[in-house]
């Protein structure tokens, strides 16, 4: 059933913020947080600390990765909560998150270096909102300056340029791997939930 007020967006922002700004004070404290609750994929593949699928997305690095994050997660997040209803779409979110977590793990298998941040379930909700909202506006970078493309355009640009990274290794600092991840998870659920809320729809 489509919500009317996108909840889960709005509590997992402020969730992310807190978090972020509970130990923005104590910069010692959060890198022993982000040892502790980082994901590290090395771990993972050894069936160790999975709980780190989750608390990862929770944790950002800086003020610039957690405006980002949360910049796109509003502006995508809001409309395909409305569209999906507030319990599937903290299904796909978590999710997303998770599968993308995964994902890089797989691919990432011997790295024991902890990987944090909402982007993997992020790019899962823009898959949803391309798939969903193909023809609405999102802005995309040309170099520096801004430029409005529709959102299919944009998702196309984007997932382009993160399957390039993976490819060639660059920028390593960043889990472009759980963005692919993310995005292909979110492809499918999005595909996967789509006719059962029309088939709702008809009873």
């Amino acid at each position: 059933m489509a919500s009317k007020v996108a909840v889960i967006t709005y509590l997992i922002i402020v969730v992310n913020i807190i978090v972020f700004l509970t130990n923005l004070s104590d910069p010692e404290s959060y890198n022993q947080l982000i040892e502790t609750y980082g994901l590290v994929p090395v771990q993972i593949m050894g069936g160790k600390n999975l709980i780190t699928l989750v608390t990862s997305m929770f944790l950002h690095a800086d003020i610039i990765h957690i405006g980002m994050n949360m910049l796109f997660l509003l502006v995508t997040g809001d409309a395909v909560e409305r569209k999906l209803g507030s319990s599937r779409f903290l299904a796909l979110y978590l999710a997303c998150g998770v599968i993308a977590g995964l994902f890089h793990s797989y691919l990432k298998s011997t790295s024991a270096i902890p990987t944090i941040g909402a982007s993997g379930a992020i790019f899962g909700v823009i898959a949803a909102f391309a798939i969903l909202f193909p023809f609405r506006w999102l802005v995309t970078l040309f170099g520096f300056i801004p430029i409005p493309v529709p959102a299919i355009i944009f998702v196309f640009i984007t997932i382009l340029t993160e399957t390039a990274y993976v490819a060639s290794g660059v920028l390593e600092n960043i889990a472009h791997t759980a963005h692919v991840g993310g995005f292909l998870a979110g492809v499918f659920l999005t595909l996967l939930f789509i006719p059962r809320k029309r088939e709702k729809k008809k009873e």
